[in-house]
């Protein structure tokens, strides 16, 4: 206590006299300030850095002017960074300076860097295109990614299918080394591999795809059949046996085609391209990579059917990839035959060895031999885990098929279903057959049920009527038990497409449906044109006359609205309109698509629309990723409302159309949605006559091409509106059925309807219904009439 005392007397004392306890706490601090301000005068005449010495050792104008071009060395930041007052006039916003619009490719593969592949090359000519290539072709071109037929000089006439390209300078020795250029100009990077060969080579397309796939694509890959340079210099691979070569090494090949083009003049096509690679890679020619080997077989004058009977004894021969030469196209049909039959042959020894191993290994698996599923190698049925993962059983006769889906009760059997149950009668009696002696003969087909299980595959129980010719033809009864498994799934090569594609709506609009496009092109405003969305619309109004003076245009009101969205958007001009006549009632979708595909360019992706759907983002991504220029077109399977007094109770109505069994259904015969590009449209359209034209559509211009994949998928982003179908006469009959069958499936559910059915019969009697017209189409509009 004391010494606060103290140091309170000590703060607050104006005499002289110091506390020497005072002194004791406060000289550190004196000390120490003495000891900076002593340092610093020191070493203040020394320092060449300062202020004061850097402005003695300059000019003072300079300095002035390097302060104003702001590239003074050494300046200090308050130099660097000196406020500057901003005038009120000079307070404009700075120019920014454009921004490059990022373009992504179409395909993600491009983007990627994902390459195909194997790409064969080849080597043929105008006299033997049209039956070693045509062989060539039939037989490898299905296995491989991508094939070109390259030849000296064009012939007269060119196979059909095929892509043939032909060079000028006519001569045959020199046209690997022009392929070799081709390569480079379009080529170059797009595959793995590389394949040259000649068109008297048979290969084995399905083996030579499994080589190459098992190799890395890090490898450096020169194989085929080695033979030795005329010089001993090394070896190549001469074209009637293949030549395969990985990326890297035609890379650094191409890079050597100014040498190979200058040097390589001999007489024989395989020497210029051996000669070639060898000065580019330094590498010999082999027939392994690794622990992959190139197979082959060389004959002499070979003849089909003087020399299999030796040759099929070989396994050299069974196991080749590539047999060379071959005479004619005759001899390479027929070895293809026999090689389809041997690996048809070994794979059915595979599945029986396979079969035989599961049954031994049974044995030490829990449950033994029991715990074996039928057939062998199959997965077990499917167990449901609840009363709604139950798989329905078909019923069906020789004749008809009985509550096929939730919309049919029976449906007569017709195309495939009728093939595919003849064909399980025929196995069955076969089958019997071979375990009874071959005692029966088929009479009759008392019961058929059929599902098809997710694990593995078409389940069949068949009730036989059968005659026993042992039995002087009584009649026996057998029921059978069939699987037709699942085989290998197999993955569709599609090239992935980007979501930056310009998508162009088609929008017909008749008379009668001129009500729903105010309500469209308000969602198509907040949907795509508030959004910035990369999409245009283009409104097509069909007129049944002429407009002329004195006729009122019943689509002036549309028209001006569509207008007022031009001027509203004016940086976009994504809305237009354009008019067509037609004199009847029903007009085609194909038609309307040949009047206006002239407006769009070749590259234009178009989907066909209708007035009553709802417009969603997703959807038209999907549209995007799912149509590829020259290989898809999309045909989407929406949801369509039922109509909203037969299934709501009350109003109002709900907007929003949710996906339930309640509300709606997939239209699986609804085809007016579809998006394709416009060069696919064309080109198929010239593959179709003009009478075919007038009772077909868009769908069944691609389906009838088959050049093109048609997918049809269900959309769950695309709904659409119940709409009053009205089917006139005038339509083809195949499109007047189809309207009728989804006018009627376009009401209301089965349970729906028949509640409505009830509910009349309760209020007006069971004599005012006709209960055999329930099932007919007409039947049942009747009664929603009646209804409303």
């Amino acid at each position: 206590m004391a010494r606060h005392v103290t140091l309170l007397q000590c703060y607050n004392t104006i005499n002289v006299i110091i506390d020497p306890k005072c002194c004791r706490l406060l000289m550190p601090a004196i000390i120490g300030i003495s000891l900076g301000i002593a340092m610093s005068m020191m070493y203040a005449p020394f320092s060449e850095n300062s202020c004061e010495t850097f402005v003695a050792n300059h000019d003072p104008q300079e300095l002035v002017n390097k302060r104003e071009q702001k590239s003074l060395q050494g300046l200090e930041d308050s130099l660097k960074f000196e406020p500057k007052l901003r005038l009120q006039q000079e307070n404009v916003a700075p120019q920014r300076s454009p921004t490059k619009k990022l373009i992504r490719p179409r395909y993600a593969s491009t983007e990627l860097g994902i390459r195909e592949r194997l790409f064969v090359a080849v080597m043929t000519s105008k006299t033997t295109i049209d039956t070693l290539g045509v062989a060539f072709n039939k037989t490898v071109q299905h296995h491989v990614t991508k094939m070109v037929f390259f030849m000296e000089e064009k012939g007269q006439t060119l196979p059909a299918g095929m892509s043939v390209v032909s060079f000028s300078d006519k001569y045959p020795h020199l046209v690997p080394i022009h392929v070799l250029k081709y390569i480079s100009e379009h080529y170059p990077e797009t595959f793995d591999y590389y394949m040259f060969v000649s068109d008297r080579a048979y290969l084995r397309g399905e083996k030579l795809v499994d080589l190459v796939n098992h190799i890395s694509v890090s490898q450096h890959v020169y194989m085929g059949f080695p033979q030795m340079m005329k010089d001993g210099s090394g070896t190549y691979c001469p074209l009637e046996g293949g030549i395969i070569l990985s990326q890297s090494i035609l890379s650094r090949v191409l890079a050597e085609l100014d040498w190979c083009s200058t040097n390589c003049h001999s007489s024989d096509a395989s020497l210029n391209l051996g000669q070639c690679l060898l000065h580019s890679t330094d590498m010999n020619c082999q027939d392994h990579t690794g622990t992959k080997s190139y197979t082959y077989y060389k004959v002499s004058d070979f003849d089909f059917d003087d020399e299999i009977p030796k040759l099929k004894q070989k396994e050299v021969f069974n196991a080749s990839i590539s047999v060379f030469p071959m005479p004619d196209d005759i001899n390479h049909y027929k070895l293809h035959r026999y090689f389809c039959q041997h690996e048809l042959n070994q794979t059915k020894k595979e599945i029986e060895k396979t079969k035989d191993n599961i049954i031994y290994m049974s044995q030490f698996a829990p449950g033994g031999r029991e715990s074996v599923n039928w057939p062998i190698g199959v997965p077990e049925p499917y167990k449901p885990k609840s009363r709604f993962d139950v798989i329905r059983w078909d019923y069906f006769t020789e004749t008809h098929i009985y509550f096929q889906d939730d919309f049919t009760n029976y449906k007569e059997l017709k195309g495939v279903d009728k093939q595919d149950v003849q064909e399980v009668i025929k196995i069955s009696v076969n089958r019997l057959n071979e375990k009874y002696g071959n005692i029966f003969l088929y009479s009759s087909l008392v019961n058929g049920y059929r599902r098809f299980d997710p694990q593995r595959g078409m389940e069949y129980t068949l009730d036989l009527v059968l005659r026993d010719i042992s039995k002087q033809n009584w009649e026996v009864e057998k029921r059978v038990h069939l699987v037709r498994p699942l085989g290998r799934v197999e993955i569709v090569p599609m090239p992935y497409v980007t979501e930056n594609t310009r998508v162009n709506l088609i929008l017909p609009v008749t008379v009668d449906e001129k009500d729903g496009v105010a309500n469209f092109l308000d969602s198509y405003a907040k949907t795509c044109l508030d959004s910035g969305d990369n999409t245009y619309l283009l409104i097509v109004f069909i007129y049944r006359h002429q407009l002329d003076g004195g006729i009122e245009d019943t689509f002036s009101v549309l028209k001006s609205l569509v207008s007022y969205y031009e001027r509203k958007y004016q940086n976009g001009g994504k809305v237009s309109w354009v008019s067509l006549t037609h004199q009847e009632a029903y007009i085609s979708d194909l038609y309307i698509m040949d009047e206006v595909v002239s407006r769009f360019q070749p590259e234009s992706l178009m989907l066909l629309s209708s007035v009553g759907m709802e417009l969603a983002p997703d959807y038209f991504n999907r549209v995007r990723m799912n149509t590829i220029q020259g290989w898809q077109v999309f045909f989407p399977i929406g949801f369509w409302q039922y109509k909203p007094n037969l299934i709501y109770d009350q109003k109002p109505y709900p907007t929003n159309i949710d996906i339930n069994s309640k509300s709606g259904h997939y239209d699986a015969n609804s085809f007016e949605h579809s998006s394709f590009y416009v060069s696919d449209f064309t080109d198929m359209r010239k593959l179709f006559s003009a009478e075919e034209a007038q009772d077909s559509d868009i769908y069944d211009l691609f389906i009838k091409s088959q050049k093109l994949h048609v997918f049809r998928a269900i959309e769950p982003a695309l709904k659409h509106k119940f709409k009053n179908f009205s089917c006139p006469s005038s339509a083809p009959l195949k499109m007047f059925q189809r309207c009728l069958t989804r006018r009627s499936l376009g009401l209301a559910s089965r349970g729906q309807l028949a509640k409505l059915v009830f509910e009349h019969q309760k209020k007006f009697g069971p004599d005012q219904l006709n209960s055999n017209n329930l099932n007919q189409d007409s039947g049942r509009i009747q009664l929603i009439k009646n209804l409303n």
